[in-house]
C-alpha cells in the first residue's frame, strides 16, 4: 500500500553505512600512514574521548504497521453471482461473504464427469490395444522361431545325403559343415529375436508410462470433480476468519473468478504485523544479524522476523512472487495501522569494548599509534594495540583508557562558533492526497455485450429495479445465424469423419474374415510360400490363422476406440451448439436476462446503436453505502504521489470548504501502478498464490468511512488527505546541521555527520538518514538522540 515504507535498495548503499554504536563518533576515513616524527595537522584542533562502545554494523529498514489479512476465494474456475459483502462491513468467521452460479457449476461439473469416464474408456481400450499388439510380436517371433527350426532339419537331411554320396568326406569335414551353418543360423535367429523383444520392451514401457499418466489424469480430474460437486451442493464463500472487510472483487470487470483469485479479503483489526515493504524473502540479506528491533515511540522492542514454510518457499520461487518481510515482537507493543517504524538489524564484532575513530589511528609498520593530549595541552605519541574493526571504529585492546582525549584527522573546518541545538523526538509526516471522491454503490454491476452487433431493443430504463431472469435488452449479432450453422456444421463435420472411419475398419475387418473363412486358405498360404521362394519351407497355417485373428482383433479394438472419441467429441460440439443457441432466435437476435436482482443506475445505449464485444450496455447497482471511494491521481493543487494509498484502519480528513472532516480507511481497490496484488496463503489443502484483479480505474483507490457519515454536497470537497510518510516520536532535527561527506576515492560513496557537542570537545559524528524530508527538517534513524547537543550555525 504504501511504497516508501523501505529504504530502496540502492539507498540502502548509503544508509546502511556501519556506524559504530558509541555515543561520540566520527566520519568515515581511512586510516592514513604519515611519516615518523611528523606531526599531524588539521584545519584546527579535533580530538574526541576514548570510549566503550560496540563494533559492527548496522541496517535500516522501514517497516509499516497493517492489519492481518485473510483471503477468502474459490478453489475452481466460477463465476460469481452474488457479493454480499462491501469494504468497511464486519464479519464473523463463517458468515456467507459471496454465492457462484450454481448452473455453470453443474455444467463444469458435467463435463469433468464426461472428461472423466472418457479417460478411462480411452484408456482401456488403449490398453487392450497395446496388450494385442504384443501378441502379434510374440507370435510373429514364435513362428520365426518355428521356421527356422525346420530349416535346420531340411538342411540336415540334405548333407546327409549329400555325405553319403561322398565317401572320402569324413566325419570331421561334415561335422565342420554342420557347425558353421548352425552358427550362421543361429546368429540369424538372434538378431530377429532380438529385434522383436526389443519392439516388445518398447511397447511395454510406454505401458508403464500410459498407466502413469492416466492415474494423474484420473487425480487431477477427480479432484476438479470434488470442487464443482461442493459448488453445487454449496456454491457460497464462507469467511474464514472474523474482522473488517478491506476488498471484494469489483464485478463491474466481469463475473468470471479464477481458481484462487480473492473474492473477499477480511483484515483483523486487533492483530497487526510490521510489513517491510517492497522487500522479498528471496532477497532479503539480514537474517544472521545478531540484534533485531523495532523503535516505537522512542522505545526499543525486540524482533524476529515471520518464518515462511518450505511449501511457501517452493512455490514462490516456481512463481516467482515472494511475500514481504514482516517482522514482530513477543512484547506486543502498541502499534497503529498505517504508522512507520524503523527496523534495526545490527551485527556485531566486538561488544562493549574501548573504541577510538579509525581516523585516529595510525600505522609505521606493523606498529598501530594514536595522539594523545596530554595535560599540557599539547599530543604525545602512543603506541596501541588493536583488535576488530568496522568501517568508522577500531577496538583498542591496550594503551589507551576510558575518557583520554585522541586527535583525529579532519579536513573539514571543526565549527569554532555556533549555537547549541539539543535534539528532540517529534513526530514526522508527509501528507499524501486524493483529488477525487465519489459514494461507492454495493454490488455494481456492469453488464457487457458477449457479442458484436446492434442494439435491437433496450428494455429497462434508469432507475428500474429488475429482478434475476428479466429481459435487459435484445441485440442483433448479424453473425448469429451463421455462429448457429457453424456449430451445426462442426457437428455434421464430426459425424461424416467418424462414418469414414468406421467404413474403412469394417471393409479392413471384412477383407480379413472373408480371407480366414476362404476354402482356399491353406493353399493361398502355401502358395504365399513359393512365391517369396520359401519351397524349402513347412508353413505352419496355426501361427498365421493366430496372427489373423490377432489383425482383426486389433482392427475391432481400434473401431471402439474411434467411436469412444466420436461420443465424447460430439457430446461437446452439441453442448456448445446449445449454448449458442440460447436466446437466439436463429436470425442472429440474441436476448440478455438479468442474473441478479437490483436497480438499473445507467443505460449506456440506445435502440440501433453498433457496439463491440465487451461494451457496457448497462448498470445494475444494490443499495447505496456511507462508503466513499477515493482515487489517487494527479493535481495541479496539490503535491499527490499516485503510486501510495491509504493504509486501512489509518485516519484520514476530508477537506470541505475549509472545514476538516475525519474518519478512517477501510479498505482498497487498486494499486494504481501496481496493478495486481498477490498473496501467499496456506491452508489445509496447501499452499496458494491468490491474486486482486485490476480494479479498472486506471489510478490508486481506496475507500474511506467518516465519522459522522457523507455530506449532503459531495462537490464542495476538495481534497482527502492522508500519511504519505508517517512517523510517532522520532528523531527530527533541521536539514542545515547535517553535513554531506564524498568518499575522494569514489564519489558514490556518500555519508552524512553532524558536529556533535561532548564536552569541551567538538566532534564529528556519523548518522544515517531517511530518504524522507519535510520543509526545512530531515529525519535521522541513527547516530544521534534525544538530549544529544549538536552545532547549529550561527
Amino acid at each position: 500500500m504504501k511504497n516508501r515504507n523501505i529504504l530502496s535498495i540502492k539507498k540502502l548503499a548509503v544508509l546502511g553505512i556501519c556506524v559504530s554504536f558509541v555515543a561520540g563518533g566520527c566520519g568515515k576515513m581511512t586510516e592514513s600512514s604519515i611519516p615518523e616524527l611528523e606531526e599531524p595537522v588539521a584545519l584546527n584542533e579535533a580530538y574526541r574521548p576514548v570510549e566503550y562502545g560496540t563494533i559492527g554494523s548496522i541496517q535500516v529498514l522501514m517497516a509499516t504497521a497493517v492489519l492481518r489479512d485473510y483471503c477468502n476465494y474459490y478453489n475452481a474456475n466460477v463465476n460469481i453471482s452474488q457479493i454480499y459483502v462491501e469494504p468497511g462491513d464486519t464479519v464473523n468467521e463463517g458468515d456467507v461473504l459471496a454465492v457462484c452460479d450454481v448452473d455453470e457449476a453443474k455444467e463444469q461439473l458435467q463435463e469433468c464427469q464426461a472428461a472423466l469416464a472418457h479417460e478411462n474408456e480411452t484408456y482401456e481400450i488403449s490398453a487392450q490395444i497395446s496388450d494385442t499388439q504384443i501378441k502379434m510380436w510374440e507370435n510373429q517371433a514364435a513362428q520365426q522361431d518355428n521356421n527356422e527350426h525346420n530349416k535346420m532339419d531340411t538342411a540336415d537331411g540334405a548333407m546327409d545325403d549329400a555325405y553319403e554320396i561322398n565317401t572320402d568326406t569324413n566325419i570331421d569335414e561334415r561335422a565342420a559343415d554342420m557347425g558353421e551353418f548352425s552358427t550362421e543360423q543361429t546368429e540369424k535367429n538372434e538378431s530377429t529375436d532380438e529385434d522383436y523383444n526389443k519392439q516388445i520392451a518398447t511397447e511395454q514401457e510406454n505401458q508403464r508410462y500410459d498407466k502413469q499418466l492416466h492415474e494423474y489424469r484420473v487425480q487431477k480430474i477427480n479432484e476438479q470433480i470434488a470442487l464443482y460437486q461442493q459448488l453445487v451442493d454449496d456454491g457460497t464463500l464462507k469467511a474464514a476468519h472474523s474482522g473488517l472487510v478491506t476488498y471484494t472483487k469489483k464485478l463491474t470487470e466481469g463475473r468470471s473468478a479464477a481458481a484462487y483469485e480473492n473474492i473477499v479479503i477480511v483484515s483483523d483489526t486487533d492483530d497487526l504485523v510490521l510489513d517491510i515493504k517492497d522487500t522479498a524473502i528471496n532477497e532479503y540479506k539480514y537474517s544472521d544479524y545478531d540484534k533485531k528491533y523495532v523503535i516505537v515511540d522512542g522505545e526499543k522492542y525486540d524482533v524476529t522476523e515471520s518464518q515462511y514454510t518450505s511449501e511457501v518457499l517452493v512455490l514462490s520461487k516456481i512463481n516467482n512472487r515472494y511475500p514481504d518481510v514482516c517482522v514482530e515482537s513477543r512484547e506486543k507493543p502498541f502499534l497503529t495501522a498505517g504508522q512507520m517504524y524503523p527496523v534495526y538489524f545490527e551485527k556485531t564484532k566486538a561488544d562493549h569494548t574501548l573504541v577510538v575513530g579509525k581516523d585516529s589511528v595510525y600505522k609505521d609498520g606493523d606498529t598501530r599509534y594514536v595522539y594523545v593530549k596530554n595535560d599540557e595541552g599539547g599530543r604525545e605519541k602512543r603506541i596501541i594495540t588493536t583488535g576488530e574493526s568496522d568501517e568508522n571504529y577500531t577496538q583498542v585492546t591496550e594503551g589507551l583508557k576510558e575518557g583520554e582525549l585522541v586527535y583525529y584527522n579532519s579536513t573539514d573546518q571543526v565549527p569554532t562558533k555556533y549555537s547549541k541545538y539539543t535534539v528532540t523526538r517529534s513526530d514526522f509526516d508527509i501528507a499524501n492526497y486524493g483529488v477525487s471522491c465519489s459514494r461507492s454503490d454495493a454490488g455494481t454491476i456492469t453488464e457487457t455485450c458477449d457479442y458484436e452487433g446492434q442494439i435491437v431493443s433496450v428494455n429497462v430504463k434508469q432507475d428500474d429495479t429488475v429482478e434475476k431472469g428479466m429481459l435487459l435488452y435484445v441485440v442483433d449479432t448479424g453473425e448469429g445465424k451463421a455462429a448457429i450453422t457453424e456449430a451445426k456444421n462442426a457437428i455434421d463435420s464430426e459425424n461424416e469423419s467418424y462414418a469414414q472411419k468406421i467404413a474403412d475398419y469394417n471393409k479392413q475387418i471384412k477383407e480379413l474374415s472373408e480371407e480366414s473363412n476362404s476354402a482356399d486358405y491353406d493353399k493361398q498360404v502355401k502358395d504365399l510360400y513359393e512365391e517369396n521362394n520359401r519351397q524349402d519351407e513347412k508353413p505352419d497355417t496355426a501361427y498365421d490363422e493366430q496372427q489373423l485373428k490377432l489383425n482383426l482383433q486389433l482392427l475391432d479394438l481400434q473401431k471402439k476406440l474411434a467411436g469412444a472419441d466420436h461420443t465424447y467429441q460430439l457430446s461437446r460440439l452439441q453442448s456448445a451448439y446449445d449454448s449458442i443457441s440460447a436466446g437466439n432466435d436463429g436470425k442472429g437476435n440474441i436476448s440478455v436476462y438479468a442474473k441478479n436482482d437490483g436497480k438499473v443506475s445507467k443505460v449506456s445505449v440506445k435502440v440501433g446503436d453498433n457496439v463491440e464485444e465487451g461494451a457496457d450496455i448497462l448498470q445494475i447497482t444494490g443499495n447505496s453505502t456511507d462508503v466513499l471511494q477515493v482515487l489517487v491521481k494527479d493535481s495541479n493543487n496539490y503535491k499527490v504521489y499516485t503510486d501510495n494509498i491509504a493504509d486501512v484502519g489509518e485516519r484520514v480528513s476530508l477537506e470541505l470548504d475549509g472545514t476538516t472532516i475525519y474518519g478512517n480507511c477501510i479498505g482498497f481497490a487498486g494499486y494504481g501502478r501496481q496493478a495486481q496484488r498477490g498473496y501467499i496463503n496456506q491452508d489445509d489443502k496447501g499452499v496458494h498464490i491468490t491474486g486482486n484483479t485490476d480494479s479498472g480505474y486506471g489510478n490508486a483507490a481506496f475507500y474511506i468511512k467518516l465519522d459522522n457519515g457523507i455530506p449532503d454536497d459531495l462537490t464542495r470537497a476538495s481534497a482527502v488527505k492522508f500519511s504519505y510518510v508517517s512517523f510517532k516520536k522520532v528523531v527530527v532535527v533541521p536539514t542545515s546541521i547535517i553535513h554531506k561527506q564524498v568518499n575522494p576515492m569514489d564519489k558514490d560513496d556518500i555519508s552524512y555527520y553532524v558536529w556533535k557537542i561532548d564536552g569541551d570537545s567538538v566532534v564529528k559524528q556519523p548518522v544515517i538518514l531517511s530518504d524522507y524530508t519535510s520543509g526545512s527538517d530531515t529525519l535521522v534513524l541513527y547516530g544521534i538522540d534525544e538530549g544529544d547537543e549538536i552545532c547549529l550555525a550561527s
